[in-house]
């Protein structure tokens, strides 16, 4: 996964590999890079039709597509939510609550077993950055547990 923590080096990428930068292809990663959260496309399309209300969703999707595609963005299937997106940062897995559908970002290392033994034992390489573990986070354990 390259680096693009800003904005700047996302825009610089499209350049280098002969993309063109469009108003709501900025916006897009501008709203990505500014989220504190993974966002659906859907949220993603919300944001930009604010500012730009003409935009066609299709266009966000297409626009999503080529930057996952660039490596610029990371799309993750968090169980039983949409697919969602965020600016690629740094390597990291997903933790996902089944009761609110909280998404928490985890460090590689949590996954290093999973990732050793799926490799040893079936031969198949764990890709972290579309993983998503299902749980409960302490917020709704202790609600349940009540």
């Amino acid at each position: 996964m390259s680096d693009h923590r800003d904005t700047d080096g996302a825009l610089d990428a499209i350049r280098s590999s002969g993309g063109r930068i469009t108003e709501t292809k900025r916006s897009v990663i501008e709203i990505l890079a500014a989220a504190n959260e993974h966002l659906s496309a859907e949220a993603v399309t919300a944001v930009v039709h604010q500012t730009t209300p003409g935009v066609a969703p299709s266009t966000v999707y297409r626009i999503l597509e080529e930057l996952v595609r660039l490596k610029l963005v990371e799309h993750s299937h968090a169980g039983r939510g949409p697919v969602t997106y965020h600016l690629g940062t740094h390597d990291h897995g997903h933790l996902v609550c089944q009761e609110c559908g909280l998404i928490t970002e985890a460090e590689p290392e949590l996954f290093e077993t999973l990732t050793s033994l799926g490799l040893s034992r079936h031969g198949f390489v764990v890709d972290a950055h579309h993983f998503a573990v299902l749980g409960t986070c302490v917020s709704c354990a202790s609600r349940l547990s009540r």
